[in-house]
């Protein structure tokens, strides 16, 4: 079993916000407080660090942080259906909330220093 999955036409959609912005193809599996809720999974476009684990799927770099793999288990990274916009959800094996994989995600871009 893989550790991450990729939807196919999330593979893309990530690709090419990446590539529309200049970035390198890779992306981080995250977690993220959602403000008023428990945290989630999210996706950030990074690069992986020495320690990360990492997928090389189509081209496209996820990588993901041992201890968070560790709490969450395998990852399935799909498109949400979102008019006029973005998303994915991302399903854990070992969901951090009562909501996960009900939200949609949108690939968190940093500004470059």
């Amino acid at each position: 079993m893989a550790m991450i999955k990729l939807d196919p036409l999330a593979c893309e959609a990530i690709k090419k916000t990446l590539l529309d912005k200049g970035l390198p193809l890779c992306a981080r599996i995250e977690i993220r407080s959602t403000g008023c809720c428990d945290a989630s999974l999210g996706l950030a476009a990074e690069a992986p660090e020495a320690y990360d684990l990492t997928a090389e799927i189509d081209g496209l770099t996820i990588a993901i942080d041992p201890q968070t793999r560790k709490m969450v288990g395998d990852v399935s990274i799909s498109s949400a259906d979102i008019p006029g916009g973005e998303g994915f959800v991302l399903v854990s094996e070992r969901p951090l909330n009562e909501w996960a994989g009900f939200g949609a995600s949108t690939l968190r871009v940093c500004a470059k220093s």
